[in-house]
């Protein structure tokens, strides 16, 4: 039950290398990687079409990969091109590749129908081929359904609760926020063509941030966030002197108004079981803004917080796992959650793939339970 026709993250570019075999789950189906010997990636199903071996247990011959249990082999494209003992052989020994693109520091796979596989709809994140940013790059591997990692990341709300050691809260009686198209405290969103944007103005203040001393001790912080299918996270954060905001009527900064600081992060959740799910992310603020030393701290703070997520969600999963049936209350934070699932939800329609409800009772769900509460975000 997982969206197909879509282009997932499945890895670091870096994690594949010529001459190694890497074996992954994504979106419930086994898939084997590896590069040729000019350096192209490819990827098959893992799984030999003889005996249904994990070919990803094989053994690479130049460019063709040998299935180590009877020795069929096959090339980078999937042909059978031996069978030991064997001249003539079925065409169901054939495999079907996956349409791979190395993009943005990620390798991208699409896990549906290969005619539908377009290389122009991959999410734009190219923010991590900037030379002129620290970038910070990491991974973890959660025993948890992923669609409560993409709730968590819509949900603005839980920051300040489950981060209040390492993100940290606001300082209480800081001035309200000033939204562009959503309601103070960031708790709703609003839907654009590939997901959900959180755009928002912080007023007076950046006191967390390693550029403090550049504007006296206060500004004012900007920030987009967006959302999109099938869980691809695009953050950015600048910092500009005091005044900016309301110079800009609380709207998107200019991009000829140079900001104080700029910290860009791009983070990706892939499923790869019902229950498990890989989650990349990243950290990227400007050299000029900050020391290696200052970059390694700031990303010391955020792994710490995405530690807390894990632990968090890990643990969710776990009372799910044990309530089957039992109903959540909902709350406005909800509402971000809600449209993403919502359009994940037609998405999968749209393909023919049955749409799950997940948790099985949750009001936001994929099947948009609550209408009401998603067209009051919109």
């Amino acid at each position: 039950m997982f969206l197909k026709n879509t282009w997932y993250v499945a890895g670091w570019l870096t994690e594949f290398e010529v001459g190694d075999l890497a074996g992954r789950t994504i979106a419930g189906e086994p898939v084997v990687f590896f590069r040729k010997q000019d350096g192209k990636l490819t990827a098959l199903p893992d799984r030999c079409p003889h005996r249904w071996a994990p070919l990803s247990k094989g053994r690479l011959e130049g460019d063709e990969l040998r299935c180590m249990y009877h020795g069929v082999k096959f090339d980078a494209e999937g042909n059978c091109v031996e069978v030991p003992a064997q001249e003539k052989f079925s065409p169901q020994l054939c495999l079907q590749p996956y349409p791979v693109v190395e993009r943005h520091q990620w390798a991208w796979i699409w896990m549906g129908e290969p005619a539908l596989a377009d290389p122009s709809t991959i999410p734009d994140c190219s923010y991590l081929d900037d030379p002129a940013r620290r970038f910070k790059t990491g991974q973890l591997d959660y025993e948890a359904h992923h669609a409560l990692i993409s709730d968590n990341l819509l949900d603005l709300s839980h920051v300040g609760f489950l981060h209040e050691k390492t993100l940290a809260a606001p300082p209480e009686g800081e001035p309200e926020d000033k939204k562009t198209g959503q309601s103070a405290g960031g708790s709703a969103g609003k839907r654009i063509e590939t997901g959900v944007r959180y755009e928002n103005w912080r007023v007076g203040d950046f006191g967390r941030a390693v550029i403090q001393a550049k504007a006296g001790g206060t500004g004012d912080v900007w920030s987009r966030l967006d959302y999109v299918v099938p869980g691809v996270f695009i953050s950015r954060v600048a910092t500009y002197p005091a005044g900016t905001a309301e110079q800009c009527n609380f709207g998107t900064p200019p991009a000829d108004v140079e900001p104080l600081s700029d910290n860009i992060s791009c983070q990706a959740v892939t499923p790869m079981t019902e229950r498990s799910t890989r989650y990349f992310f990243s950290s990227g603020p400007r050299k000029v803004d900050v020391t290696d030393e200052e970059a390694e701290g700031m990303w010391a703070v955020a792994s710490a917080a995405f530690d807390e997520d894990l632990d968090m969600i890990e643990a969710q999963q776990g009372i799910i796992d044990h309530h089957p049936g039992e109903r959540m209350a909902w709350i406005d934070a909800d509402k971000g959650p809600a449209m993403f699932r919502q359009l994940m939800a037609d998405l999968m329609r749209k393909e023919g793939t049955p749409v799950e409800v997940f948790p099985p009772s949750r009001s936001p769900g994929v099947t948009a339970a609550r209408p009401d509460m998603v067209e009051a975000a919109e």
